[in-house]
């Protein structure tokens, strides 16, 4: 599985990430070729090397005569829904600046139609935006994770007067993710920088990875103590782990048939498993624990339904890491009819197969075959299968 990690050593803006994207591989020809579908007029980009405190990277600059005004967020998505851009690299562009214009509306308290972008909406931040979308789409990761994300301190100047650091957007996309706040004065880290990793990255745990290459990109500012610099780092790993989060919450005043409705519209919001363990809770009363494993984007989703099909009135969750074995699921002829069989490869390459026991309890009702028999002359004709395959390699 390819992993890709966005590390912000000394901050993440627009033009960091990109060029350590393209310093770790992605071609400057391909990013261009997605810039020059957005017809936004004459402009020139440059991937120049750079040293940054000893260590080689690559600053990306954009020269554009951008004349117009401020662009409205909904200018900017006709831009890019109408550009000529590779499906994915589309949808990533389009899902940062809905992030963007979210926060926005919300620090100014405007509806987001109403969004005007100034910084962000010139030339030059549209082509970093949609030239990271186009990266990453050319590393095409199965999951993207960060590290903690430095931020810096002080004011700075905006169009709508003296404003703090980290800026308000910056702050607003922030949430949920990892920081660390320094004494550094300035600023770190951009809206555009968190944007990107608000969108691409999972809040997990990185799991154990084999690292394949690095690339660094650096920004406009130079620190003689600080290293101005933001790292990509692709992965790989050998088992299929993958970051989850654990759900839980102890009920003691739900009637046990109600849980099989509450299971089934847990497991449909999301969730990869769900259990029920007896519990005794407080005064002696029996009561039952739930535990729900899901994917981080599905965190949310799970938890309303908790809440809505349950008695609880709160949950905790907490990240966790899987490591997942290879598998797949595929459809046999048995003497007794097609069954559904799951194949599961552990860490050594050696085969097992399960039979899906609703295909055999199925077979059990409709034929009235005893299920020990039927499991037993199942896994005969599936051993079968797998010696005959064998034989024919």
């Amino acid at each position: 599985m390819k992993i890709l990690i966005f590390d912000p050593v000394g901050g993440a803006s627009g033009d960091m990430i990109l060029g350590s994207l393209m310093h770790l591989g992605c071609p400057l020809e391909f990013v261009k070729a997605s810039l020059d579908a957005l017809r936004l007029g004459p402009y020139q980009m440059t991937a120049a090397q750079r040293m940054v405190h000893g260590i080689a990277c690559l600053k990306v600059c954009f020269d554009a005569d951008d004349q117009q005004d401020p662009r409205s967020y909904a200018v900017i998505r006709e831009i890019i829904s109408g550009a000529g851009l590779d499906p994915a690299t589309r949808e990533r562009s389009l899902a940062l600046f809905h992030l963007l214009a979210q926060a926005e509306a919300c620090v100014h308290d405007v509806h987001i139609e109403d969004v005007h972008f100034h910084e962000i909406g010139a030339i030059d931040s549209i082509l970093d935006i949609v030239g990271i979308s186009a990266a990453v789409t050319w590393f095409h990761p199965d999951e993207i994770y960060t590290t903690t994300i430095p931020c810096g301190s002080g004011i700075t100047g905006s169009l709508h007067g003296t404003i703090p650091l980290p800026a308000p957007a910056t702050m607003k996309l922030l949430e949920g993710l990892p920081v660390r706040f320094t004494n550094r004065e300035g600023e770190l880290v951009t809206p555009t920088g968190a944007a990107v990793i608000k969108a691409f990255a999972q809040q997990a745990p990185i799991p154990d990875v084999i690292i394949k290459a690095t690339g660094y990109g650096c920004g406009a500012r130079d620190y003689e103590d600080w290293p101005n610099l933001f790292r990509s780092v692709l992965c790989e790993t050998r088992e299929n782990a993958d970051g989850a989060f654990v759900i839980e919450t102890d009920v003691d005043d739900m009637l046990p048939e109600e849980w099989e409705a509450a299971l089934e519209k847990i497991s449909a919001s999301g969730a990869l498993d769900a259990t029920l363990t007896p519990r005794i809770m407080k005064r002696g009363r029996p009561g039952s624990g739930l535990k729900v494993i899901a994917k981080a984007e599905k965190v949310q989703a799970v938890v309303r339904a908790i809440l809505s099909h349950t008695t609880s009135i709160g949950v905790r969750y907490y990240p966790a890491t899987r490591v997942v074995l290879e598998r797949r699921e595929l459809v046999v002829k048995t003497r007794y009819g097609d069954v559904r069989v799951k194949e599961v490869y552990d860490p050594q390459g050696n085969m097992r197969c399960k039979a899906e026991y609703r295909d055999l309890h199925r077979i059990c009702m409709e034929q009235d075959i005893p299920m020990a028999r039927l499991r037993q002359e199942i896994y005969e004709d599936l051993d079968k299968m797998i010696s005959d395959a064998g034989e024919r390699e």
